[in-house]
């Protein structure tokens, strides 16, 4: 049975749903509703290590449509290509391999998105940190072939956090950034899909479009609303069911939804499970009750930075720093071993809906 209760300070509301905790995907999915009166065009691919989707609404033709999505791929490939750790290319690998001796000039994009990381790594306390490259090699060692058997130790992740600190990067206008010690990496993984999500959308609407949903894996942003005028309805994945079941979905246009959760990413090393979000103060993955965190913000890099840092910071303090900066949020926590708490903030009462079938149990997999 699924009960609704008011947090005593007045600014949260509690869904609570007795059911058994068990480990799924968790991302924010679109519930796309058909419109009308216009043309529309959608696309799948996979880039950023993560499925793609975008959808276009226009009075423009089918064929201008087919165009328009050939450009917002080609700009995620491009953006895909610049930021990621894992292509000796790219400005982002350039700048590690240069780490601890001369900086690297880089494009525009990537010196205004370490900015804005940057900034968003002050307010944070440091829980969100770009340079935390250290320790997802460190995690991650190994792959699927040949996985890393054992977690690090205590003197390995020590090692690890001496080359992690936003204090040791730094950026001189107009393009070149530094990284100060040999061995520091930088990892835009929890700032890059939200940044490339933004892009699209302001691709797309120099492009003229009007109405369009962009989803990078749980990066969710609506340009305008829905063809027939109507707000998009975007689900919270519910996090302990397969991919495509929300446990509660809400309303929004000209906005984004970004999930970041436990169970998205992780690796197993002796039979324990370890998400790829790393606390960068302790140099460990996160623990704790928070199962996942949903942001909902009118900027998406801000919102996929702020995402990961709520997962590090918990939920007491995540809700304190979500209402200094204005910004709406999702949690889903796990209480008493055996409850999935849904809390929001003051701004999203009575934006969300719970799934009518919420009360079901789920059962614990084997």
């Amino acid at each position: 049975m699924t009960e609704y209760t008011k947090h005593a300070n007045g600014k949260r509301r509690r869904v609570i749903a007795a059911i058994i905790l068990t480990c799924a995907a968790v991302a924010a999915v679109a519930l796309r509703v058909p419109g009308f009166g216009m043309n529309s065009r959608s696309r799948d691919g996979v880039a950023m290590d993560t499925l793609v989707s975008v959808s276009v609404h226009s009075r423009k033709s089918a064929d201008e449509l087919d165009r328009i999505l050939d450009g917002a791929f080609e700009l995620i490939a491009s953006l895909d290509k610049k930021l990621s750790m894992h292509d000796a290319s790219s400005d982002i690998s350039r700048a590690n391999a240069g780490a601890g001796s001369s900086g690297v000039s880089v494009s525009p994009e990537v010196f205004g998105l370490l900015f804005q990381a940057l900034r968003i790594a002050e307010i944070s306390g440091g829980a969100f940190d770009p340079t935390v490259g250290p320790l997802s090699v460190l995690w991650r060692a190994g792959d699927r072939d040949n996985p890393r058997d054992e977690p690090p130790d205590a003197a390995e992740i020590a090692s690890a956090l001496s080359l992690v600190g936003c204090g040791m990067l730094s950026l001189r206008a107009p393009d070149e950034i530094s990284l100060e010690k040999a061995g520091m990496k930088l990892d835009l993984g929890g700032v890059a899909k939200g940044y490339a999500s933004g892009a699209v959308g302001n691709f797309l609407k120099r492009s003229g479009v009007e109405s369009a949903l962009v989803d990078l894996g749980g990066n969710v942003l609506a340009l305008g609303g829905r063809p027939n005028g109507e707000r998009w309805r975007i689900g919270v994945q519910h996090p302990l069911r397969r991919r495509g079941e929300p446990i509660c979905s809400i309303e929004i246009e000209d906005s984004s939804v970004i999930t970041a959760g436990v169970y998205e990413r992780f690796t197993e090393m002796s039979g324990r499970r370890y998400t790829h979000i790393f606390d960068p103060r302790t140099g460990r993955p996160v623990e704790g009750e928070l199962l996942s965190v949903t942001v909902i913000t009118d900027d998406p890099t801000t919102g996929d930075a702020l995402s990961t840092a709520f997962m590090v910071m918990g939920m007491e303090r995540a809700m304190a720093l979500a209402d200094d900066l204005g910004v709406e949020a999702i949690f889903l926590s796990a209480r008493n071993g055996a409850e999935v708490e849904l809390t929001t903030t003051n701004g999203l009462d009575g934006r969300v809906r719970v799934m009518d079938d919420e009360a079901a149990p789920v059962t614990r997999s084997p």
